[in-house]
This record gives C-alpha cells, structure tokens and sequence, in this order.
C-alpha cells in the first residue's frame, strides 16, 4: 500500500504537472550540483537537505523500505531486490546513483516505485514529503554544469532550489549499455524519405532540394536518444528540442522557410508541455 496518495491526472491541456518532492541523505558531501550553496552558507548542507522532485506521471506508488534480498552481480548503487505483490523489484540507492553518498540508508527512507517501458524499479530516498502541482512555465532548464540527470529546476515558496531528475536516464546509467542489436538493412526500411544526414538546432535549410525534417521533443535526454536512433533510420533531417517552447520556436523558423517537417512530442516537459505545443 502507498505511503503517499498519488492524485488523479491535471486537467489536459492545462500545462500543469504533479510532482513528488523528496529528499536523500541529511548529510550532503561536495558534488557539482551543491558547491555553489556550501559556498553561499557554509555549513547550511549539514543542516538543510537539497530539494528533490520528479513527475508524478513516472512514479507508481510510494512504499517505506521493505526488506531486501541481496542481487548476485550487483553493482553498488543496487542494493537488493524486494518483493512487490508478486513481482522483484530492484532497489537503487539514489544517493549513490548520482554520486552524492553511499551511506547506507535508513530505515526510515521510503522508495519511490517506477513503471519504464512495463518494468518496475525502486528508488530509494531519504524521505517523500510532499506532492506540488506546477505549471511548467516555473521550471527553467538545468544550468550546462547540471546537465545529466537533471531535466529542470524551480524554486519553492522559500526560494529553495528543487531539482527535477531523470530517472530514466538514472537507470540507464545503472544498468550500463543495451546490447546492441544489429538493425535491418537499408533495402528493407520503409523509404517514406528520400536524402540523409543531419542539420543541427537553428540551422537554415536549403533553398531548392531540401529533406522533410522530423522535429523530436523530449526533456529525457534517454527517451530523445531512443527516438533519434529510430527515426534516423529513415531518410530525414532529425532536429533535437528539449522542450515545447524550444519545439514551438523551431517549428516556426522551419515553416517561414517552407520546410516540410513532422513532430514526434513527449507530453511532460519544462516550460511549455506537449499538449499546449500541439495546440
């Protein structure tokens, strides 16, 4: 049973999201991500826990920390393996995962229980403590020397920084490298394009013999990975966004120039989400 009640969906279109704000170690050593309010407070990361959040939409169920049986092989961010109405369900030490701390958790912490593509992980925090419903305009993009597992960043009611994370691209981390799997040949991929290659974010198209463009946006550097390697099997021009205001902007510098071009649009996503993009 859920320790926290995760709410119904926001209304649709509504460019608002629910997130679950939770915290990891009380004790927080040096990394990149809070050097810079050691060097504003010094001391303050002995006594203030940094600010956590990740969208509702990702997260299944909240549970305290049950008992967990050891995984062969693990590496030391998995810390065992739980049972779950049936189902194992890998634990991962967050605080490890990200490079904060592997100090062992205690057992008070609580585990955030995600759903990616019909599997089941567990992330384990320190604490869950509330859930925030936020319009996505607040969340301004990550700073380039954040960038990685955070997808965004607000500020609360207090002015305290909350850094929204990508537990996707936690996993992936975590799990290393997919085996690679050998792709179908060219012959036999559907030819709905015709040319190849790539123009970077920005760029103005050609004037006469230019390629259809597929504008893919998604804030989850792992999920934009996945979409680009798929698309890319086809004969098209891939133009990465990280969000729906960045979508929107492209998009209309590629319709004053006449390109024709298709969107492939994540939903949840900083600043503008995909259902105020669409519109």
């Amino acid at each position: 049973m859920s320790d926290v009640n995760i709410p119904g969906q926001v209304p649709v279109g509504s460019n608002l999201f629910e997130m679950i704000e939770f915290t990891l170690t009380r004790k927080q050593p040096q990394s990149p991500l809070l050097e810079h309010r050691e060097k504003e407070a010094p001391g303050a990361l002995l006594e203030e826990p940094t600010l956590f959040g990740v969208n509702v939409a990702k997260v299944r169920e909240v549970i305290r920390l049950p008992s967990l049986e050891p995984a062969l092989g693990r590496r030391p961010e998995v810390l065992g393996v739980f049972q779950l109405r049936g189902i194992p369900v890998p634990a991962i030490h967050l605080s490890c995962a990200l490079g904060f701390s592997n100090e062992p958790v205690q057992p008070s912490a609580q585990v955030l229980v995600t759903e990616f593509s019909g599997r089941l992980t567990g992330f384990v925090v320190a604490s869950a403590r509330r859930i925030r419903r936020v319009s996505w305009s607040e969340v301004l993009p990550p700073q380039k020397e954040l960038l990685g597992a955070i997808t965004g960043m607000m500020l609360d009611e207090k002015q305290r920084f909350v850094f929204i994370l990508d537990f996707e691209k936690i996993l992936a981390e975590v799990e290393g490298p997919p085996v690679e799997v050998t792709p179908f040949p060219v012959q036999q991929r559907q030819k709905i394009f015709s040319g190849s290659g790539a123009f970077p974010l920005g760029t103005n198209l050609p004037t006469s013999g230019f390629r259809p463009v597929v504008v893919v946006v998604d804030d989850s550097s792992t999920a934009r990975k996945s979409l680009v390697e798929v698309v890319s099997g086809f004969d098209c021009d891939v133009h990465e966004c990280v969000d729906g205001q960045q979508a929107w902007e492209e998009c209309l510098r590629l319709q004053k120039q006449g390109a024709s071009f298709m969107v492939i649009s994540d939903i949840e996503m900083p600043r503008m989400d995909g259902y105020s993009f669409a519109r």
